[in-house]
């Protein structure tokens, strides 16, 4: 199967745009009300008008923004708390998939979660910051996709494509990422031992908690 570079590129300038934007909403750089010029966009970032209108047109899409009846994008009320709102979602759907994935995850799914945890391990590695972050989404994303529940799984899919960003949007200390490292191993626990009353409980106290530390008042 042949693979459109051109295609490829264009969807990575897209997607590098998008985030781009998203992250100085929630930064509290692009305020609500303001315009998105395109063309003004496009200068600073340097690169083509279209990657930014396809970009503005998603953000759209996703209601970070709206466009008014010129067409013209800007900033929608209350979006600087997107990544605040999501994780608002996430507290509604993880514990439920929590409990489906106790009941049905694979060992297979359980081992490569084993080796993620044991190689993210605080102070086992210069890098166990990146790699606890890779722990972290391996086991909300296998969750997800072991609760049995396609529709559930989608759109966790679509709160952790977020995720990311949140990383990018402000560091966090080593003691947070700690923390959620080990609350991430109490959640693998009660996989382990097929327990869904725990694996809910476990989910919906870790959630709870990366709220409580949150970073900034719009990141979490």
């Amino acid at each position: 199967m042949l693979v459109n570079k051109k295609s490829t590129a264009e969807s990575s300038r897209v997607d590098a745009v998008y985030h781009g934007l998203l992250l100085r909403i929630v930064r509290g750089e692009m305020p609500a009300g303001m315009p998105l010029k395109s063309t003004q966009i496009a200068r600073e970032l340097g690169v083509s008008r279209t990657p930014v209108v396809q970009a503005l047109q998603r953000l759209a899409a996703d209601g970070i923004v709206l466009l008014e009846l010129n067409k013209r994008a800007v900033v929608r009320p209350g979006a600087e708390k997107w990544l605040v709102e999501i994780h608002e979602m996430r507290e509604l759907l993880e514990p439920h998939a929590a409990a489906l994935a106790a009941e049905l995850i694979s060992d297979g799914q359980l081992a490569r979660l084993e080796a993620l945890a044991a190689a993210a391990a605080p102070g086992e590695s210069v890098d166990w910051a990146p790699l606890a972050q890779d722990f972290d989404f391996a086991l909300h994303l296998t969750i997800a996709d072991a609760s049995g529940n396609f529709v559930l799984a989608e759109a966790i899919r679509k709160c952790w494509g977020f995720k990311r960003l949140s990383y990018a949007a402000a560091d966090e200390p080593h003691e947070v990422l700690d923390k959620g490292y080990q609350e991430h191993l109490a959640i693998l626990q009660a996989l382990r031992v097929h327990d869904p009353l725990t694996a809910r409980a476990a989910m919906l106290l870790h959630l709870r908690s990366a709220a409580r530390l949150r970073p900034a008042e719009t990141i979490v």
